[in-house]
């Protein structure tokens, strides 16, 4: 009698991992190779979702686990991954483990951009899965298959960086109907080497939605939060690889846009120290000063601090900032 009831309780116990699991969402994975960067970015009528889909590891891969999500295929897939395994193998490696693969939706993009996708024949309508050279849509409890058509296209039209095209998928999913029970969560993850040129961090941008009425709509509300930074280490990145044209690009672009900035105006400082336009660079930078307000002894810690701003180190006009 004691052992039935335990068996009960593991019964049970399994029933409820599985509806906390069933992740009906829509998702997708890219790889950026000229910035080295994996990015996933996923929406869901399930609370959280952007916390238990996306899996990435700057240099190694991406993975978004969903339907009734297996979660381990994150840890486990990156590892593989990183053991030298292509997408293809690591999917079939994870598929013939689980018992329950025909429930999985996953999709794996490799560091040499190669794509592997499951959606399991009991994954709930309408579900399925597309792709390009780039980039793989997903998705299960969908309105149709339009959603992922209308990401690709987004995806692919989008001008800007990684983390703005995954946006612009996400958006454009929604857009053709998304998820058919609604929505509640969102998140969206980049990943690259290094991201803030201080060691081994690779999250370059991390933010996610858990519970709100209109989780793209707050998802874009913290992206453009994130993005101003994301262009000044981008700048950077550039600089230090000697394609300061790449970097002018990125700067006119994100400039164009919100020219009183500071962060961006942060970067251009940057792209002015490392041009050769050093009273450039200070005039701009004595500006931004004026303008700081409380937050004049936090820029001026950063860019004495900072390594991006060495060439202005030795100069005696920002000594006596």
């Amino acid at each position: 009698m004691l052992e039935s009831a335990f068996r009960w309780q593991e019964d049970i116990g399994s029933i409820m991992i599985a509806i906390v699991n069933e992740i009906g969402t829509f998702s997708i994975i890219a790889y950026d190779s000229e910035l080295g960067e994996f990015g996933i970015a996923v929406q869901s009528r399930a609370f959280r979702a952007g916390a238990v889909v996306p899996h990435a590891k700057a240099g190694v891969g991406a993975i978004a686990t969903q339907a009734m999500g297996n979660l381990s295929y994150g840890p486990k897939g990156l590892a593989l991954l990183e053991q030298g395994l292509s997408a293809p193998e690591v999917l079939e490696r994870l598929l013939a483990e689980d018992e329950l693969r025909e429930h999985r939706q996953v999709a794996i993009i490799d560091s040499q951009g190669r794509i592997a996708q499951h959606t399991g024949s009991k994954c709930l309508e309408w579900a399925g899965h597309i792709s390009d050279k780039t980039w793989a849509a997903q998705g299960n409890i969908l309105v149709s298959k339009e959603v992922l058509a209308a990401m690709g296209e987004a995806f692919e039209q989008t001008d800007g960086v990684l983390a703005e095209k995954l946006m612009a998928a996400l958006e454009a999913g929604q857009e053709a109907g998304g998820d058919r029970r609604g929505q509640q969560a969102a998140g969206l993850l980049v990943v690259r080497p290094n991201a803030y040129f201080d060691g081994p961090f690779d999250r370059l941008v991390d933010i996610r939605v858990d519970d709100h009425p209109q989780p793209i709509r707050e998802l874009r509300r913290l992206l453009e939060m994130a993005l101003p930074s994301v262009y000044l280490l981008n700048t950077r990145l550039f600089l230090e690889r000697g394609q300061p044209e790449r970097a002018k690009e990125l700067l006119d672009r994100a400039l164009g846009d919100q020219p009183e900035q500071p962060i961006l105006k942060l970067a251009l400082i940057g792209y002015y120290a490392h041009t050769g336009q050093k009273a450039q660079a200070l005039r701009e930078l004595e500006g931004l000063l004026a303008s700081a307000g409380s937050e004049r002894a936090s820029f001026v810690r950063y860019v004495k601090t900072n390594a991006f701003f060495q060439p202005l180190h030795r100069d005696e006009e920002f000594q006596r900032l």
